[in-house]
């Protein structure tokens, strides 16, 4: 089955991929991701269920790296 392209966008409104930094990508990417949502969201009610992760296994879980500020 092809796909449909009708709805296609110009390429042009995609150059300034071109020149996002990887991290950055990356987490437009993450942020997007239903499970990765979800998992957010749980961590960061003041109740959370019992099932619901920590921010340093939330970090590891999905690869996430922080720069630190100095």
């Amino acid at each position: 089955m092809k796909p449909d392209s009708s709805e296609w966008r110009s390429s042009q409104a995609y150059d300034f991929i071109s020149n996002v930094p990887p991290d950055a990508l990356a987490w437009e990417f993450l942020r997007r991701n239903p499970a990765y949502q979800r998992e957010f969201a749980d961590m960061q009610q003041i109740n959370p269920t019992p099932n619901a992760i920590s921010p340093n296994e939330l970090q590891s879980q999905w690869g996430l790296r922080f720069s630190s500020k100095s």
